[in-house]
């Protein structure tokens, strides 16, 4: 199965859904904590996974911030934003994510700069995993923590 066409806006933004997505799960999954699955439909994505806020804080930021920076790498590839401008697009599908930072941040001490570093890193490092994971599910719907 070759990569999925993104050739309307409706599937360009299910893509770049798909892709924050997976940055979620596959992130979670290379820092050691279990996925149940990643779903999508046509507005709405969600990723479940083992709870470690209390235990592993910075872990859990990284998790959270990865949907942004892993959606925001996918819209440079596959829709010609400049990166800065993809990770402000990004933004408005993370506003849950971001807020959920914003309220974890506050009782760890953990700065922003310093987490969204580290995460930019593991999805770079991770990309060629998320990218497969991310048309995988653009193309199911559903994968499950195992095919992450």
């Amino acid at each position: 199965m070759g990569r999925p066409r993104y050739d309307t806006d409706e599937a360009l933004a299910l893509g770049a859904l798909a892709a924050h997505e997976a940055g979620h799960g596959v992130i979670a999954v290379v820092q050691g904590i279990e996925v149940a699955h990643c779903k999508i439909s046509a507005t709405r994505g969600y990723t479940r996974h083992r709870d470690v806020t209390a235990s592993h804080p910075e872990i859990s930021l990284a998790i959270l911030l990865a949907g942004q920076e892993a959606e925001a790498y996918w819209l440079t590839r596959y829709a010609g934003y400049w990166f800065g401008s993809a990770l402000r697009a990004a933004a408005d599908a993370s506003e849950h994510d971001l807020r959920e930072v914003r309220r974890l941040r506050k009782h760890t001490g953990l700065s922003e700069g310093r987490i969204r570093s580290r995460t930019r890193s593991l999805v770079r490092r991770h990309w060629g995993r998320i990218d497969r994971a991310g048309h995988r599910l653009y193309s199911r719907g559903h994968l499950s923590g195992s095919a992450l």
